[in-house]
């Protein structure tokens, strides 16, 4: 786990939503086509399917999403999961989760607990 990833969770899982949505929704055009003998007959072929890479693109996001709930679930105390939640997860600011954990603590100290996870990963 990097804290770039830890980082990231809240777009990854709003991209992930998005390519699920557009595997939703596929794509259609129209093409002219003929046939493979003579007369060569030009006749229009409809065609409908997902973008390519769409799929492996989901199936990156999903596993990338699972190793940072795994990793913080797997984090040792409720306080640690905690501040990564509030943190990463739901995106506030240092002061804000500094306030949600209460216990008179400050914000840098906070931010130290934060980053004392990755020095021991």
């Amino acid at each position: 786990m990097t804290k770039d990833l830890l980082e990231q969770y809240p777009d990854i899982c709003r991209e992930l939503e998005d390519v699920e949505r557009k595997l939703q929704e596929p794509v259609s055009d129209t093409v002219s086509g003929s046939g493979p003998d003579f007369p060569y007959r030009q006749h229009t072929v409809f065609i409908r399917g997902i973008p390519p890479g769409l799929a492996a693109q989901r199936d990156m996001l999903a596993r990338q999403k699972a190793e940072v709930e795994g990793f913080i679930r797997s984090l040792p105390n409720s306080r640690l999961r905690r501040i990564v939640d509030l943190r990463a997860v739901q995106g506030l600011g240092w002061g804000q989760v500094a306030a949600k954990i209460g216990h008179r603590v400050s914000a840098d100290a906070i931010k130290h607990q934060y980053y004392r996870i990755f020095e021991k990963i």
